[in-house]
């Protein structure tokens, strides 16, 4: 009498390998879910008049737009926005909403006369363009005299950041952060100056964004006249309070005038 042989043991299912943030974040129909539902209320914090006709570069679903329009009803705010599905939300709050990138588009056809945009924001696009020196360039004979642009931009000298590059050797991209696999260009306060001078304006304002990840770090050490810090094996010494600031902070927003 001969037995069956047992049937094989099915092998345990194993668990999906994680995706790394190239091949989930650089697909054409990629959307970031946190890219879309929010604003940080600090652009706002950072005009320096009501604006007037408001320019929104990366306006995303128009959640900044639709709040000056709620402390302004008299702005005329027209959005640009490369995502179609945020675009499309966007136009039911903003006066117009150009679907596509900025490069895209010439501003005089699209009816914006020259001379006659006194707010423009950018919050969280510039590090994502391959020519924002020619975006800015192009900006300024839309601009009115008086003319705010307001400009959010990630800080490549973080702490966390350069401790990641020069103590632990890792420069890796993710999915947001500031290391964003979409972010292109990378920005110091200095470079932004820099960038702005290049381009034809002055950095007038600087709002520093505390990580709080540093928050502590920062608080303790703020006051200091002598600033000393270590991380891992990296020694900062005699730091100024503005460098202090600026190596503890996340992001920057900054308002910018025509020079």
């Amino acid at each position: 009498m001969f037995s069956a042989a047992p049937s094989p043991i099915p092998p345990a299912a194993s668990s999906p390998k994680p995706l790394f943030a190239w091949q989930t974040c650089l697909g054409k129909d990629h959307a970031s879910e946190h890219k879309y539902d929010h604003f940080n209320p600090a652009l706002l914090e950072a005009l320096a008049h009501p604006p007037r006709k408001l320019l929104d570069i990366g306006c995303a679903t128009g959640t900044l737009g639709h709040t000056v329009k709620s402390i302004n009803p008299a702005c005329q705010i027209i959005g640009i926005e490369p995502d179609e599905g945020a675009a499309k939300i966007a136009a039911q709050s903003l006066d117009r909403v150009l679907c596509g990138k900025f490069e895209d588009f010439n501003l005089e056809s699209e009816g914006i006369a020259p001379g006659s945009v006194d707010t423009v924001v950018a919050a969280d696009v510039l590090e994502h363009m391959y020519d924002p020196w020619h975006v800015m360039t192009r900006l300024k004979p839309y601009l009115s005299k008086d003319a705010q642009i307001i400009l959010s931009i990630p800080n490549t000298r973080n702490f966390g950041l350069t401790k990641r590059l020069l103590d632990d050797g890792q420069w890796t991209y993710e999915e947001i952060g500031l290391l964003d696999i979409t972010h292109i260009r990378f920005f110091t306060l200095r470079e932004i100056g820099v960038f702005l001078a290049q381009t034809g304006y002055r950095l007038e304002h600087v709002n520093f964004v505390i990580d709080p990840v540093f928050e502590q770090l920062y608080a303790q050490n703020k006051d200091k006249t002598e600033i000393n810090v270590r991380l891992g094996r990296i020694t900062f010494e005699r730091l100024t309070q503005k460098e202090l600031a600026e190596l503890c902070s996340w992001q920057f927003f900054i308002r910018a005038r025509p020079a």
